[in-house]
């Protein structure tokens, strides 16, 4: 547990008696979205007699995977007034399951949904239970609700992202179980480390240390630096004195994520004469019980942002430097040619060549970032080169840098009519998804959308979708007039294909306001418009889209078009779905169309509640000896864990 001490557990000091006396207001909380088939993911080789300690470290931060632990917390904190018989107190205690899997993220930063299921819970106010029979639940729901972390790949916490209602108890009980279970690791392999962490009081100083010939880490919290305030992080007052007795133990997976994690911690806080000492006590033990593959969940914080509140959760895991420092760390002092000549060298294997691939484009994007003018040599570089890792590489490397130098080296490429196609077609894809397009590359893509190479046209025709996608989110001015111009095209399409290429380069913007133009396409007479409609729904925000799936699925004649709007809904919290989900399991006609739902409950099957009884339905009724025997193998091969009791 990390930081009651400063009563931020509570939001307040007043906030405390108002919370323990009512019902805290929830929040509409969307369902999370499912977990996939319970199948571990794939992990680094395990630690061997060769292997220095930094390996043993690594963590392998692989999309889709999720993690499951058995939890047990317990925070409690007590307001010491001078002189008072009894000192107010406050005691939150769970225990029950906790996933974290890994959704998304960019560059050096990686995003993780948190998710707890609790079987018991005990809120105490004074040594008295402060929930009753209507706050209880509603409390429960808050505590359930999936939140996201971004860390950076040390493992360090670095933002929060929660629904933007949720009360301050629960909220700060969260960030303080995430800040209590994180493993940081160091710049330089070591034996043993220090580091700089943030929680809910501050930023603090920690020592880790490795248990020899073993994978158990110890990690102790020696002092805190900075306290937290609402303008941010600020020098310690002289006047307050902190004392705390705090550490953690972790066990370490072959993959680098904890396999268990035991911590305590005591807090003292002293503000002055006449404030009262605030003592805070918190537990965590944590114990995997499942690597699970969860390709759903990928994108989903993406997919959640404008309903999400974030929040600062850490800082630089280290002493605060330069930012161009960790840029010319990664850097080394090579030149471009250094790294586009080590690319050129790596072996042909795929598993040889996909780390040291991936290590030499983070170090690429890092030089283009701290030498912008660099990017401008690119092109030149690139109208000789054959090997597709190599320009696949550099031009990864131009988009992830996303400077305005970068951007235009790719503008220079995919308008470069010189270049070899795929090489063109790779920049059209990176201008797509450059985090801060500009106008310069949005020109570039709209010209290239006149192309008479079909692939070059129909990728800057789908990257115009993403760019918009991007403006909107970094708030530019001209996202409203690119998601025009991204509608316009649509009723300007002369053949039902270039309709269908228009709706999916729509849908790329995940924009609410594409629904008018979406909910028409869904009446157009050719079947290949309607399954480009209702596939462009999967990526909007909104509860209409979720209407508009469930009507296409149950209605439209065509079954490719039915599929299309499973597929969509794969992408969706499924909540929602289940009903559209469950008739057509019931009643479609086409059992092409039935074994897809099977497919997709069958891949949700512990997390979606009603999944099992559809399949078990299905297993036995199903008149198709395909969709009966895919029912069958999916309950067979994982049924829901026995509740607790």
């Amino acid at each position: 547990m990390s930081s009651i001490a400063a009563v931020l557990l509570l939001g307040s000091g007043a906030a405390y008696w108002a919370l323990a006396e009512k019902p805290i207001p929830a929040p509409e909380v969307e369902p999370a979205a499912p977990a996939a088939v319970n199948v571990p993911a794939p992990v680094q080789a395990g630690p061997g007699a060769g292997e220095s300690p930094s390996e043993r470290r690594t963590r392998t931060w692989s999309t889709g995977t999720q993690f499951v632990y058995t939890l047990a917390a317990e925070q409690s904190v007590t307001f010491g007034q001078q002189g008072a018989s009894a000192s107010p107190s406050l005691r939150l205690s769970l225990q029950g399951e906790v996933s974290m899997a890994v959704v998304g993220g960019q560059g050096d930063r990686l995003d993780a949904q948190f998710q707890i299921r609790s079987h018991r819970l005990t809120f105490e106010a004074d040594g008295r239970d402060a929930l009753d029979e209507r706050s209880r639940p509603e409390m429960l729901a808050h505590l359930q609700a999936p939140f996201y972390v971004t860390f950076n790949r040390q493992g360090a916490a670095l933002l929060a992202h929660f629904e933007r209602d949720l009360d301050p108890v629960t909220q700060n009980f969260l960030r303080t179980l995430v800040a209590s279970t994180q493993f940081v690791t160091p710049n330089v392999p070591k034996e043993a480390w220090p580091a700089q962490e943030l929680d809910v009081t501050g930023l603090y100083a920690a020592q880790y240390r490795q248990v020899p010939g073993s994978r158990k880490y110890e990690k102790s919290k020696e002092r805190y630096l900075k306290m937290t305030s609402p303008s941010g992080l600020q020098p310690l007052d002289p006047s307050v004195r902190i004392t705390m007795d705090a550490t953690a133990s972790f066990l370490l997976g072959v993959e680098g994520w904890p396999e268990s994690v035991s911590s305590r911690e005591q807090v003292s806080v002293s503000s002055g004469e006449g404030m009262p000492t605030v003592r805070g006590e918190g537990q965590v033990q944590l114990t995997r019980t499942a690597v699970r593959s969860v390709p759903l969940l990928i994108g989903s914080l993406d997919a959640r942002r404008q309903q999400l509140a974030t929040t600062s959760l850490a800082t630089q895991v280290f002493a605060p430097e330069d930012p161009k420092a960790e840029l010319r760390r990664l850097v080394a002092g090579a030149r471009l040619a250094d790294l586009v000549g080590d690319l050129r060298k790596l072996p042909q294997d795929e598993k040889e060549r996909g780390p040291a691939t991936s290590q030499l484009m983070n170090r690429l994007r890092a030089l283009f970032s701290l030498d912008p003018e660099e990017a401008a040599r690119v092109p030149a570089l690139l109208r000789g080169e054959k090997d597709r890792n190599t320009y696949s590489s550099l031009i990864g490397s131009l988009s992830a840098a996303s400077t305005p130098e970068a951007v235009r080296a790719l503008g220079q490429v995919v308008t470069d009519e010189q270049m070899p196609v795929p090489v063109r077609v790779d920049a059209a894809a990176g201008l797509g998804v450059v985090e801060k397009p500009t106008q310069e590359g949005l020109s570039a893509l709209r010209q290239l959308t006149q192309s008479g190479e079909e692939d070059l046209r129909n990728t800057a025709t789908l990257a115009l979708g993403n760019a918009a996608r991007n403006l909107e989110t970094q708030k530019d001015p001209s996202a409203g007039a690119v998601l025009r111009e991204l509608t316009n095209a649509v009723a300007a399409a002369p053949t039902p294909e270039a309709r269908a290429l228009q709706l999916r380069a729509l849908a790329n913007s995940a924009h609410p306001l594409a629904l008018p133009t979406i909910r028409e396409a869904l009446r157009d007479p050719s079947p290949v418009v309607r399954e480009a409609a209702v596939e462009a729904l999967r990526l909007i925000p909104d509860p209409a889209a979720d209407q508009m799936l469930a009507a296409s699925m149950l209605e439209d004649p065509i079954p490719e078009v039915r599929r299309a709007a499973i597929f969509a809904s794969s992408f969706r919290p499924l909540m929602p779905l289940m009903p559209a989900l469950e008739r057509t399991l019931r009643t479609d006609t086409v059992g092409a169309v039935r074994i897809e739902v099977v497919r997709l409950l069958g891949s949700n099957l512990l997390q979606l509640p009603g999944a099992g009884p559809l399949l078990s339905w299905a297993g036995q009724n199903d008149p198709n000896g395909d969709v009966r025997h895919t029912a069958l193998a999916f309950l067979a091969r994982q049924s829901p864990p026995e509740p607790r009791p």
